[in-house]
């Protein structure tokens, strides 16, 4: 077979060509130190270098998950910490004002005290991480909770069957609840008022919609908005007054624990005049104190605080031994500002007398020393001496002491009314107001979260919550904490020391809530720490996987590509060499 100087001359250059591209190759893997860099350099291996990078970058991320999460849990954790701190001061108070040796002067400094330790408590509840409460589930909206209503309630068409509500700023048409007459037990109100609230035209053509619930035995109308500008005021219809909404409270989605203002007309009243919801606008004026408006005529109201003494005297004729043991206020909403007087009808029992109307409230009562008595928000203790027990005719007198707050107000139906922080409108119904109608206007505070989990990804379909549900530590635990600290500064403003001890019993139980909720703090925090150490092992372990499928045994590649060069050198010189004796050099 005839060979050609092309055809030699063609071999020779090819077989140049590849080992300058075969030492390019291993030229770059020992500047890059990876073995695989590309599919076409090895499919198998390519493929499991993809997957092995695709663990590692789930578990980076699952490790950020864990630094995050444990951020929050820490936080949460100092929170509930400082928590305990404040709960322990507020103890340590009402042990030191249930003594007998304090003045009711010194109980209501005490008071002050615990007020700002409620701010305290409420201003660590709202604790917030990037802008996002801690002690809440995803979101917080504001709400127009009603008064405490019976169920079945029966709706009838044109009676009791229509609503107005606002919602952020829109007021609805007029909602239609039934076209007949349907009796609906607490869920089913619920469902039919969420239902045609949500199906009113203008508050769909303004995107605004709520979720209704039955919480205990009162209807609660929340938006679907979040923060501080969801709203919700239910503002008329004809069955404002059967669903409670004739008062009741206000809130805006702005913090998920929000003092309240409850406003409730007294049952004697006698005037057509409808409560609006009562709310909070300023947290730092609103001493949690409670207040009664009590129209002295139809045009004009006073406000009274009736957090105060109640009042008690012992008769002059009496001859028993029974004393006063102790007296306070115990129900803003059933205060009617009477006298009354508690008359010993034999030595075993009494009668309950409002000297203000001169109508018996109750008799026949069993007298039992130190046992209260309690009636029209009020509550006596009275307790048999050393002189003995009570006698026939033994009276004592009990009235409760108001503060005023404003006095001789004119009243404009449907203007706002504002004292102390709180704001509040009464409005004209069926008529005007009666002289000596009241309205109570009850301060607390209430959650405003959802039960929305802030969960994290620690592994393949493994998460774990990062939130704790701020009404189990602080409301829905068993202790509401807020109420009993409320309860405790009106105890002291009111010298109440059954109070007092009531309140610290509560308080005590409380203190192991907030315990129990820190425990699953730190358990899922030690969770998370287990999690992150498992994590990094897996790391360690792909990382030693991919190496040993990626990476270049790098001596190796360096005398690759050295022999390589002794290829093309040697390569270099043969071409070299056919085209001197080639007829194409002497051409």
């Amino acid at each position: 077979m005839r060979v050609t100087e092309l055809q030699t001359f063609g071999v020779l250059t090819n077989n140049l060509a590849r080992a300058r591209a075969r030492a390019l190759e291993f030229q770059q893997q020992v500047s890059t130190g990876k073995l695989v860099r590309q599919p076409s350099d090895d499919p198998s291996a390519f493929n499991h270098i993809a997957l092995d990078k695709a663990s590692l970058a789930a578990i980076e991320q699952r490790k950020r998950n864990i630094v995050f999460g444990q951020t929050r849990l820490d936080l949460s954790d100092k929170a509930l910490s400082n928590a305990m701190s404040s709960l322990s001061r507020v103890q340590q108070l009402a042990v030191q004002f249930r003594n007998d040796t304090n003045s009711a002067a010194d109980r209501v400094i005490g008071a002050k005290e615990v007020r700002q330790l409620f701010a305290q408590l409420q201003q660590t509840a709202n604790t917030e991480l990037n802008n996002q409460p801690i002690f809440t589930g995803t979101s917080t909206h504001g709400r127009a909770t009603g008064l405490a209503i019976t169920t079945p309630m029966t709706l009838i068409n044109g009676s009791n069957d229509t609503l107005i509500v606002t919602v952020d700023g829109t007021t609805s048409g007029t909602i239609d609840l039934t076209a007949g007459t349907e009796s609906l037990t607490g869920a089913q109100l619920a469902a039919r008022v969420q239902s045609r609230i949500n199906a009113d035209t203008t508050l769909i053509n303004a995107q605004k919609s709520v979720t209704v619930t039955f919480e205990g035995d009162r209807l609660v109308i929340a938006s679907d908005m979040s923060g501080s500008q969801s709203t919700v005021r239910v503002t008329g219809g004809l069955s404002r007054a059967a669903l409670g909404f004739a008062g009741g409270s206000e809130t805006t989605g702005g913090a998920p624990f929000a003092l309240t203002a409850t406003v409730a007309s007294a049952v004697g009243n006698t005037g057509g005049v409808l409560a609006g919801q009562g709310r909070v606008a300023d947290d730092n004026a609103a001493p949690l104190d409670d207040y009664v408006i009590r129209f002295t005529s139809p045009t004009t109201y006073d406000v009274l605080n009736v957090t105060a003494l109640v009042t008690t005297s012992r008769g002059a004729s009496n001859t028993g031994g029974v004393a006063v043991r102790d007296a306070g206020m115990v129900n803003a909403a059933q205060l009617t500002l009477h006298n009354y007087q508690i008359q010993f009808t034999s030595p075993t029992q009494y009668s309950v007398v409002d000297q203000t109307t001169s109508t018996t409230l109750s008799s026949g009562n069993t007298y039992v020393s130190g046992e209260a008595i309690s009636f029209a928000g009020l509550r006596v203790v009275l307790a048999t001496g050393q002189q003995g027990g009570p006698q026939t005719g033994d009276t004592f007198s009990v009235s409760l002491s108001p503060k005023n707050v404003l006095t001789s107000q004119t009243y404009v139906s449907g203007s706002e009314i504002s004292f102390d922080g709180i704001r509040m409108t009464l409005t004209n119904g069926t008529g005007a107001p009666a002289t000596g109608d009241l309205f109570s206007v009850v301060s607390g505070l209430q959650y405003q979260g959802d039960a929305g989990v802030h969960a994290i990804e620690v592994g393949t379909d493994q998460t774990v919550p990062t939130n704790v549900a701020g009404n189990r530590a602080f409301i829905a635990g068993g202790i509401d904490l807020f109420a009993e600290v409320k309860q405790l500064i009106s105890a002291l403003r009111g010298n109440d020391r059954l109070g007092i001890s009531a309140a610290l019993g509560q308080l005590n139980q409380g203190v192991s809530q907030v315990a129990a909720i820190q425990g699953e703090v730190g358990a899922t925090s030690n969770r998370l720490t287990t999690s992150a150490a498992q994590l990094e092992e897996a790391k360690s372990f792909f990382i030693t996987t991919l190496s040993e499928t990626e990476d270049v045994d790098l001596a190796k590649a360096i005398s690759d590509l050295t022999l390589q060069q002794y290829a093309i050198e040697a390569a270099s010189r043969t071409l070299t060499k056919v085209f001197e004796n080639s007829l194409l050099n002497y051409l």
